[in-house]
């Protein structure tokens, strides 16, 4: 297959796909063992005091979940789930004031907010192995951080796996970003979304479902979700993770849909695991603003491996290079499925 150069779905962002100089999962080093630092860690039981206090926490009670926090003087055990301020925040909650000094010069204050979310007790936990019950959980607290910072114009949600991704800590956490403003990735997809419904009165993810599920980039679906690598990855063996019901945002899914979108996460990062011996990975949810009308977005949860470096062609150009062809990764990803 020759090299290619591929558009993505919907925005201007061209990919090339570099099929001659082609890796699989094998070509790729494996991950060095970081260790376990859980006495030192300060997501792990015990170290609570270690951090801010918790203002989101999931305990168990009576056979099921209560909601709690922290206060000042007093840290709660026996959590699940725990929610806590960033200690180094690149965003913090207070009054705005949107400064402007000339046409190139424009700022703003450092106004919004950043969360961790630590996912388990278990310092080493992770998507791939986690109990099905305690993956709900995580995205239970999603829906529940989403809600409370309503009043910000856009909620991130990500992950970081590994120091090549960013993670400072091992430990299982997400993180969340609230933002005075839409940032532009978002409103190009936003834009893209209300001018192909203009143009075809359809929605375009609703559209690479249909398409995508015959293709050789289909990994996997259940009920509620499906998962494929897209036309025009960027990163080698990047996937997406869609609800196949039209939702414009997270806070749209039902018991079912919680439920299946936890299976899918397990399924999936079960088999990058396998394929690529836990790989450096970041993940994005991408949800539609907080605020005015969006019902034309459908929200996804995009992957992306970190098995490559952005060198001097992608940042100067903003162009990117690929060298595993996302039916490559298709293929790999779906043949290390497990059963569950």
């Amino acid at each position: 297959m020759p090299n290619e150069i591929r558009k993505d779905y919907i925005l201007d962002r061209w990919v090339i796909i570099a099929s001659e100089r082609a890796k699989r999962p094998t070509d790729y080093s494996s991950k060095p063992s970081e260790g376990t630092e859980t006495k030192a860690c300060p997501f792990c039981p015990g170290n609570e005091r270690k951090t801010p206090p918790a203002f989101l926490l999931y305990l168990p009670s009576d056979g099921g979940i209560k909601r709690e926090k922290d206060s000042d003087g007093r840290r709660v055990k026996n959590w699940l789930v725990r929610c806590i301020p960033n200690l180094y925040p690149a965003l913090s909650p207070r009054n705005s004031i949107s400064l402007v000094e000339d046409d190139l010069h424009r700022r703003r204050d450092g106004v919004g907010a950043h969360e961790v979310l630590i996912e388990s007790p278990n310092h080493d936990e992770h998507p791939s192995s986690a109990r099905l019950e305690q993956i709900e959980l995580v995205v239970q607290a999603y829906l529940d951080r989403l809600k409370s910072l309503s009043r910000w114009k856009y909620v991130s949600i990500f992950r970081n796996h590994g120091k090549e991704a960013g993670a400072s800590l091992s430990h299982a956490h997400s993180q969340i970003i609230a933002t005075p403003m839409v940032p532009e990735r978002i409103s190009d997809e936003l834009a893209a979304c209300r001018s192909w419904l203009e143009k075809k009165d359809a929605c375009p993810y609703c559209e690479m479902i249909e398409a995508e599920r015959g293709s050789p980039r289909f990994i996997f679906e259940n009920q509620s979700f499906i998962a494929f690598a897209p036309w025009a990855s960027v990163y080698p063996f990047e996937f997406w993770l869609l609800p196949k019901k039209h939702q414009h945002t997270l806070l749209q899914l039902d018991e079912r849909g919680k439920r299946d979108f936890s299976r899918a996460l397990r399924m999936c990062f079960s088999s990058l695991t396998t394929i690529l011996n836990d790989p450096p990975y970041s993940y994005g949810f991408h949800i539609a603003p907080t605020h005015g009308q969006h019902e034309c977005f459908h929200w996804h949860l995009e992957v992306y491996p970190k098995l490559s470096i952005q060198a001097g062609f992608e940042n100067s150009t903003g162009m990117f290079i690929n060298v595993t062809p996302p039916e490559v990764a298709a293929q790999s990803l779906t043949e290390s499925l497990p059963n569950l």
